[in-house]
């Protein structure tokens, strides 16, 4: 399958995915459980989007634990990142994504610990098909910390073209598992 058709085809899968809140409980009880992010001061993560897993939850948890939150914003085409705390104002775009109004603090990838990758296809190997922009890929090339994401075992596939510029994550973390990657 091309990789729209995939985007697709996981789109279908989780507009008809059952037992939605029970599986994303499963998901952020094993991601809790995680080294990478027990032992994690800072995360970056993307605020959930459409029908995927919940991230909302994910920060809530960081927020008490202590954790700095950055949350990602695509500026002339590179991705940046921006502190994000309770309350912090934020704006959509056309598409329907919050992001960081332009008051945000930026910081930088580099100096977070744990980065949740967000994708709409995984393969067990790590790598993930988006949604086409490619700005995961590019903000990684030479990120330091841990990747893990946060998935449905439906959003699992067996493969698909890998690109020269695709970057893996190390874990992903499913209702039913936590496969590590790389």
């Amino acid at each position: 399958m091309e990789k729209q058709e995939i985007r697709r085809w996981i789109t279908d899968q989780l507009n008809r995915l059952e037992n939605r809140e029970q599986k994303q409980q499963q998901i952020y009880d094993q991601l809790f459980e995680l080294p990478e992010w027990k032992n994690a001061q800072s995360i970056a993560v993307t605020l959930s989007f459409r029908n995927e897993c919940a991230t909302d939850p994910i920060i809530l948890k960081a927020w008490q634990l202590g954790k700095q939150v950055v949350i990602p914003k695509v500026i002339q085409q590179e991705m940046k990142f921006f502190e994000y705390v309770p309350n912090s104002p934020l704006i959509e775009t056309k598409m329907g994504i919050r992001e960081p109004d332009d008051q945000a603090n930026e910081q930088s990838l580099r100096s977070v610990d744990l980065c949740l990758v967000p994708g709409r296809a995984f393969t067990r190997a790590g790598y993930r098909i988006g949604w086409g922009g490619g700005f995961y890929d590019r903000a990684l090339t030479d990120y330091p910390g841990h990747t893990v994401a946060v998935t449905f075992d439906c959003q699992l596939v067996s493969d698909f073209e890998v690109e020269p510029f695709d970057q893996p994550v190390q874990k992903i973390v499913t209702e039913s598992k936590v496969i590590v990657c790389r």
